[in-house]
């Protein structure tokens, strides 16, 4: 039986930019778990000689990719909180 530490789920809060209280954090801990139980219990599957199917689109059914007219850049950019050179400006999310 694999479990998750509450360290990890803090690591992984960290990332979401999620803050949980300790009541939270050990729900999450016991879903967690749950789940990679689960994960491990499928993966014990056997699935020797089982061939996949995957559906097939009719892509002639989908329409023709048009320009129609939007909105300009001003207003797109209009109600951001902050902008840079024509382009949104976003808090960094990913750890080095």
């Amino acid at each position: 039986m694999k479990e998750i530490e509450i360290e990890e789920i803090k690591r992984l809060a960290g990332l979401s930019a999620l803050e949980f209280d300790d009541e939270e954090l050990e729900k999450f801990k016991g879903e967690f778990t749950s789940i990679l139980n689960f994960i491990e219990e499928i993966s014990k599957a056997n699935v020797d000689g089982i061939e996949l199917e995957y559906p097939t689109h009719d892509f002639d059914d989908l329409r023709d990719d048009e320009a129609v007219e939007g909105l300009s850049q001003e207003e797109v950019l209009a109600n951001s909180p902050s902008t840079k050179k024509g382009s949104f400006c976003v808090p960094k999310m990913m750890e080095e």
